[in-house]
């Protein structure tokens, strides 16, 4: 073996010690050693490499082999290494985060930016950073990196196409990392969405899921698409922009899903046909929970749209599971049922589950953007790591 690959081999056999690390509540030299099937002399060297880093956290003594032997010093990755900040780059929020790298929170806040312009919400989001750069929120490197995560279509970290903000106007990624003095990620929020639900494995199945779809529905309506354990985000991040979907032909004009299903359609929808002005969410739950006939069958057509959009999707992708993001299904937790037993109806002969994770419809874009940010820091994008709250 060459000097070349040799240090390949280094360099692979350290990131999975690392993962191992990440993943474990705690563990020994000599686990790893078992676990991760190499000689205890190569786990002694990465152990003495990524303890000068400080990556790793010795958690004391374990308990005494039953033949008597001496204690194991148990260990695990680092959770006061740094932190990552993530923001939710919303129509009618900002919602921002301090997350530690292992994924636990440190802080959480929210921004009303109704009205703002996206130079305003960039604005905000760099006051935000000033605000915490300089701080290590008992840490050891304090802010280590900055994820974004966009109501709309991501590229490479330039935005493509979104919705609510007009991009063009500004450079996000040089604006943060100017400020920050850290790198900074761009996500379609849908797909941290995803990313989210996998690395934390936000469900009450014991099973794993390494095929699902996050159906994200908002302000507009999104599917972030996790196919064999990765991220499927498709030719220029094109991938699951469902809510764009035609549903119908109208004047030649087409119809499109989160013309009539987003958040912001159904309060439209409401107060066209009440002649009430429906500011948000919250009155658009009033009015359901009074039981009128005009909101009864605006979300009876509701309950049907989101079942065929799921139909449509499970026939396509074929996931194990799809995940349901639905803030009206959090305040209206009868709404998940009646879509479940609507695509029932519809005879689908694929046996994929429908779930709502009901925990994480306000945060899950924010940690899944973390979780993104903190593979490209540890150089592990791409092998198995589990987050904890």
């Amino acid at each position: 073996m060459d000097k070349s690959d040799q240090i390949t081999m280094r360099d692979h056999n350290q990131r999975l010690v690392l993962q191992a690390l990440f993943n474990a509540k705690e563990t020994s030299r000599a686990q790893l050693a078992v676990d991760l099937k190499l000689h205890k002399s190569t786990i002694s060297s990465i152990y003495r490499d990524l303890d000068k880093l400080e990556f790793i956290e010795d958690l004391g003594e374990g308990v005494t082999t039953e033949t008597g032997g001496r204690k194991a010093k148990m260990i695990r990755f680092n959770r006061n290494y740094g932190y990552v900040m993530s923001f939710d780059m919303g129509r009618h929020h900002l919602r921002m985060a301090l997350v530690r790298l292992s994924g636990e929170v440190i802080y959480q806040s929210s921004d009303a930016v109704n009205e703002m312009s996206v130079k305003e919400v960039l604005a905000l989001m760099s006051q935000h950073v000033q605000d915490n750069k300089h701080k290590k929120h008992g840490t050891k490197e304090g802010l280590m990196g900055i994820a974004v995560g966009i109501h709309g279509v991501v590229d490479n970290n330039d935005v493509l196409y979104s919705p609510f903000f007009d991009y063009s106007q500004v450079d996000v990624v040089a604006q943060l990392e100017k400020v920050g003095g850290v790198s900074v990620t761009l996500e379609n929020e849908a797909n941290a969405a995803a990313v989210y639900i996998r690395d934390y494995h936000d469900y009450l199945s014991t099973d794993y899921y390494d095929s699902l779809v996050a159906l994200n529905i908002h302000y507009g309506i999104g599917a972030g698409i996790i196919i064999q354990g990765q991220l499927y985000r498709g030719m220029e991040g094109r991938a699951g922009e469902v809510g764009r979907s035609i549903v119908a032909i109208t004047n030649d004009k087409p119809v499109r899903a989160e013309d009539l299903y987003s958040e912001d359609a159904m309060l439209e929808r409401l107060a066209k046909l009440t002649g009430q002005p429906i500011a948000n969410r919250e009155a658009f739950v009033t009015f359901a929970n009074q039981k009128s006939e005009v909101v009864t069958h605006l979300l009876d057509d509701w309950v049907t749209g989101i079942a065929q959009l799921a139909y449509n999707i499970i026939q396509t992708a074929a996931p194990q599971v799809l995940f349901i993001h639905s803030r009206f299904i959090a305040e209206m937790p009868e709404l998940l049922g009646r879509v479940i037993v609507a695509y029932q109806q519809m005879n689908s002969t694929n046996e994929s589950e429908i779930l709502f994770a009901n925990r994480s419809v306000y945060e899950a874009t924010l940690l899944g953007g973390a979780a993104i940010m903190t593979r490209k820091i540890l150089d592990l994008e791409q092998l198995d790591l589990k987050f904890g709250h």
